[in-house]
């Protein structure tokens, strides 16, 4: 009877973690192949053999937030800072990886879980080069403490001579020898500022990483409208933090990725990633990497392959 039992519970438990590791709740080491994972191009896989890391990208963890570094030759992007209390934690993160200077600050929306470590602390931090945010109208603009806060900061780096721009879809920047490329918001939605997230693709060799902030179905076909092939990416971040609002079947098929990350902080009250979103990854057999089960995680490339970089 004890040996029925053990086999009976062994097979339950075997069931549970086949069950999770397609919703990807469990720890990328628990559901695939090797310790560090190499996404190339080509979308096939390796452990070894890459060149010299002249590229990463940081998806830092901020808890039920977003904030972003991606490192170009020694230049820095900035998208987003987590909502207000972050911004100590982001300025000691930044500082330790060697951060003196900012070139390209994003804000891709005015939701404090976005901007509130912005506005609080990480713009004052750093001289910074440009800030780039959403047009949004008089009408629609928002009144709230962090958004007129996050304002202030920037009207005092323009002082200080920062290039203060709105998002412009098709504008490109340099960051290093990685390209900025701006894809929206393609119009102001005005009832949703989710949908007036800035969406940027960063591009080093043959490599690119596709952020969106938390544009949702509306933002997400628009994108695919305007820019179709033009959003096929290595790296997605996912877009509002893996809510059942935006990763539509049709974004994830034109962006094609072949890795995505969510953004989100352990236990949050808005059952952030979705079960139904998660699933549609899994159905595209696209593997998921979360910062509430694995902190911050970041990429690196050599221009050539793109790779999950395990302790840094």
């Amino acid at each position: 009877m004890r040996r029925k039992k053990s086999t009976r519970t062994t097979a339950l438990i075997l069931a549970g973690v086949v069950a999770l590791a397609v919703l990807g709740y469990l720890p990328n080491w628990l559901h695939r192949d090797g310790w560090v994972d190499i996404l190339m191009p080509s979308t096939t896989m390796a452990d070894e053999g890459h060149g010299d890391v002249g590229f990463r990208a940081r998806f830092i963890d901020v808890g039920q937030g977003d904030c972003e570094l991606i490192e170009c030759d020694g230049q820095f992007l900035l998208i987003d800072g987590g909502e207000r209390g972050n911004e100590e934690r982001v300025v000691r993160t930044l500082k330790a990886l060697g951060v003196e200077r900012l070139d390209f600050v994003v804000a891709t929306h005015p939701h404090s879980d976005h901007i509130g470590g912005l506005a609080y602390g990480i713009l004052a931090a750093f001289p910074v080069g440009t800030v780039i945010a959403p047009r949004i109208s008089a009408e629609n603009a928002p009144t709230t403490q962090t958004y007129e806060q996050f304002l202030r900061a920037v009207a005092v780096l323009a002082k200080a001579g920062t290039n203060a721009v709105y998002a412009a879809p098709g504008q490109e920047y340099q960051l290093g020898r990685a390209k900025i490329t701006v894809l929206g918001p393609l119009r102001e939605d005005g009832t949703s500022y989710n949908n007036d997230s800035v969406g940027l693709r960063v591009a080093f060799g043959a490599c690119s990483v596709l952020l969106c902030g938390d544009a949702e179905q509306r933002a997400e076909s628009d994108f695919v409208a305007q820019w179709g092939d033009g959003l096929r990416s290595n790296v997605l971040k996912a877009g509002h933090h893996g809510s059942r609002t935006s990763s539509t079947e049709e974004f994830l098929r034109a962006a094609a990725p072949q890795a995505a990350v969510i953004s989100c902080g352990a236990d949050n009250t808005y059952g952030h990633p979705n079960p139904a979103v998660l699933a549609r990854f899994a159905a595209l057999k696209i593997p998921v990497y979360r910062t509430d089960l694995e902190e911050t995680i970041v990429f690196a490339s050599d221009g050539a392959e793109i790779w999950r970089e395990m302790g840094s």
